[in-house]
């Protein structure tokens, strides 16, 4: 089968680990630490999720893990959502940890010199998917991450990563992601939940159900790969839109990739000829329309300047919007009200033809415009995100739930609505890890990350130190900059909140530091912004505790030899 399950890690993982386990070695000997080839300490870095936030703290670590010659001490780097932007940027670069203050700095630098992203090059490649036949609001997503990131697409693919890297260069990059169909209240319970992205292999941490990370987009049955349609394998402006959504806050990535659209109309409305003036005034409205949607009675207002501009013959382009008066709108409730006008859009869209024929003469950007109109705006309305071809479709495996096989499609979304730490990826008893090095710029309490780490290692049975939540409540609002939590037999966990008493000196600064970098202000753009808050997390790398918790990892190797 072209699918496997298993908990053992891949060949081609096991390979980069021990190539790896090298250049960790002699980092760690050049810290004094001597260790046998056996007897090197594996060490996970996680980086959280917090949007932009986390994206600029997770640079500005980084950047301070290689000056302080840190960065080679780790195996792994896993990251969630803000996190990954910050890993698919790096890793462009395949020894981008060997300079790892130019590298990084230049990222930062891209983000707050970067100019917005050509309209008309993301509107290609959203075409692209669209052929591919499974587009979905992910990959719109995916190129607004370009955007705030100030970067071109990104569209080399993760496997080639896993074809190049062959000498343990950098820590092994870990992505994750979660499936929406098994994402609910009851998170602890779920162990199907959890999908994890290497250069080589993809799938569920539960029920170990995996393929190469290759053949992912690939449609599948029985577990065997269907090549009647051969679609491109995934490439990191499709895994960041999956990685990085956060579509569990609608109104917010909504209001960015609306807010991209009429950023790309506007400014060529304002030159083009009179005859063309009432279609984009249609076009507009159309954007408002889905912008405003939560606020019925604002949605009125819009169906009326619909009207207005649609002109006499409004009736033939949306029926529904005929029929509709002012009477009947008040008389409806609003479950009612959103019907009326998901109706309305889908109608005008579907006589766009009509209404709009002089756009689709245009040779310029303003019909790229125009089809993402069409083609992304609809998708508000079924909510569709994250479409992959779901490779266990139709599976016959005892280890692999019913559920999990019965559609041919999944939704991959942003594991942080589930767990804002990839501490499921590094759990893995395969990965065997020794210590788990947790940065955390997640803006919730500064331990509901790890207690939600701590929640599905115990329903999942995965080794993780006893911890007493209580006893940390008291410094939520002002907490340490360093915590390490361990357990014998089990990894030390390192958990370190992005502000704390160290870079933010009281609680207030510790407030003020939370509303200025909130996690849906974006884009940043401001220099002297952005190097106050990498400078801010590269404050919390801590070179003296981070060794001497490897020393001890490597006295525990040593002793069980």
């Amino acid at each position: 089968m072209d699918v496997l399950i298993r908990q053992d890690l891949c060949d081609e993982e096991k390979g980069y680990i021990q190539k790896r386990l090298q250049v960790v070695g002699d980092c760690l000997r050049s810290h004094g630490i001597v260790c046998k080839p056996d007897e090197v300490p594996r060490v996970a870095l996680l980086g959280s999720g917090g949007g932009e936030r986390a994206h600029i703290s997770f640079l500005g670590v980084l950047r301070q893990l290689g000056q302080d010659n840190l960065l080679d001490c780790f195996l792994y780097m896993a990251g969630v959502s803000g996190s990954t932007w910050a890993m698919s940027s790096l890793y462009a670069d395949a020894h981008w940890s060997k300079n790892a203050k130019v590298t990084t700095s230049s990222v930062l630098k891209s983000i707050s010199e970067g100019e917005d992203m050509d309209f008309s090059e993301g509107v290609q490649w959203l075409r692209k998917r669209y052929e591919e036949g499974d587009l979905s609001l992910s990959d719109a997503w995916g190129v607004m991450t370009c955007v705030i990131k100030g970067v071109p697409l990104e569209t080399r693919t993760l496997s080639d990563e896993g074809s190049r890297d062959r000498d343990g260069a950098n820590p092994y990059p870990l992505y994750s992601a979660i499936d929406r169909a098994f994402f609910d209240k009851d998170k602890a319970k779920r162990k199907e939940l959890w999908f994890e992205l290497s250069p080589h292999e993809a799938g569920f941490t539960e029920p170990g159900a995996f393929v190469k990370t290759s053949l992912l987009k690939q449609d599948f049955e029985g577990g065997r790969v269907k090549y009647s349609l051969k679609r491109k394998p995934m490439d990191m402006v499709q895994l960041q839109g999956i990685c990085g959504n956060v579509f569990g806050d609608e109104k917010q990535n909504q209001k960015h990739i609306l807010d991209w659209i009429k950023k790309s109309l506007l400014p060529r409305s304002q030159g083009e000829a009179a005859p063309l003036s009432g279609v984009l005034k249609i076009v507009m409205a159309l954007v408002e329309l889905v912008e405003c949607h939560h606020n019925m009675d604002h949605c009125h207002t819009v169906l009326a300047k619909l009207k207005s501009v649609l002109g006499e013959d409004y009736g033939k382009f949306s029926t529904t919007l005929l029929e509709l008066d002012h009477e009947m709108w008040t008389d409806m409730d609003d479950q009612k009200r959103k019907q009326h006008m998901e109706n309305i859009f889908e109608e005008l869209i579907g006589s766009a033809e009509e209404w709009g024929q002089e756009l689709n003469n245009l040779n310029n950007k303003l019909t790229d415009v125009w089809w993402v109109i069409k083609h992304i705006l609809p998708l508000f309305n079924e909510w569709q995100s994250g479409n992959v071809a779901n490779f266990l479709y139709q599976i016959n495996e005892p280890k692999v739930p019913e559920e999990m096989c019965k559609e041919d499609t999944m939704h991959l979304i942003d594991a942080g609505l589930f767990l804002n730490s990839p501490y499921p990826s590094v759990l893995r008893e395969a990965r065997d890890v020794d210590i788990i090095v947790s940065f955390d710029f997640s803006e919730d309490a500064p331990f509901k990350s790890l207690e939600g780490a701590w929640h599905y290692a115990a329903a999942n049975q995965r080794a993780f130190p006893d911890i007493d939540f209580k006893a940390l409540n008291p410094e939520s609002d002002c907490p340490k900059s360093f915590y390490v939590f361990e357990e014998e037999g089990k990894p030390t966990v390192i958990h370190i909140p992005l502000f704390n008493i160290k870079n933010g000196k009281d609680e207030a600064t510790i407030k003020q530091d939370w509303r200025e970098y909130a996690t849906f202000q974006m884009t940043y753009r401001g220099k002297k912004k952005i190097d106050h808050l990498a400078d801010l997390a590269a404050e919390n790398v801590n070179r003296d505790g981070i060794l001497k918790e490897i020393r001890k990892a490597a006295e525990r190797r040593k002793a069980k030899h």
